[in-house]
Parts: structure tokens; sequence; C-alpha cells
């Protein structure tokens, strides 16, 4: 599947705010798991695969699901986390134009 530009860089700007949020969390030692990172992880690798056109699979329904899969497993857990955030919500502000295209400094 081939993404327009737009969506292209919409999540290319998800995967660059994913990353530095959960680096911001573990930096202020927010109750972020092994198992936690790992769903992060499994919920974005495979956008890569969808920006190169990779195959079938790979569509924005598809990631979607996977970024929703993580939002409805841990954005209520009890575990102390304050500062997790929706891997859905967080797209959706990026596609808002909440962030600039200028790389942010962390």
């Amino acid at each position: 599947m081939n993404l327009d530009a737009d969506d292209a860089r919409d999540y290319m700007k998800l995967l660059e705010r994913a990353i530095i949020h959960l680096r911001y969390r573990i930096r202020y030692d927010d109750s972020v798991t092994v198992a936690e990172v790992h769903d992060i992880l499994d919920s974005l690798h495979n956008i890569p695969a969808m920006l190169r056109g990779a195959g079938d699979w790979f569509t924005p329904d598809n990631i979607d699901a996977d970024l929703e899969r993580y939002d409805n497993k841990w954005l209520n857990a009890d575990d102390g986390a304050s500062r997790r955030r929706g891997l859905l919500e967080l797209l959706q502000d990026v596609r808002n134009g909440d962030f600039s295209d200028d790389p942010p400094v962390a």
C-alpha cells in the first residue's frame, strides 16, 4: 500500500513522538516496565514496513488496530504510571498539527 505524503508524514511523526515520550517517561521514572516497553514496540514496529509499502497487510487500519491494542491494555493500568499517553491519542495530536515539523530537543 502506498500512503499519501501527509499520511506518511503523520506516521513518521508518530514514531518520533512515541519514542521521545517513552524516553521521557523512563528518564523521569514513570513506572515503565519491560512488558510495557515490549507492547509499545510491538505496536509501532510495523509502521516502517507500511511506509515502505511492504505488502497488503501493512495498512493504516491494521497499524491503528495495533496502536489501539496497546491503549486498551495500558491506558487504564493501575500501576502508578502518571505520564502514560495513548498511542492513538498521540497520532491524533500529530494529525491535528500539535507538533511542529522541527525535531524536538530531548
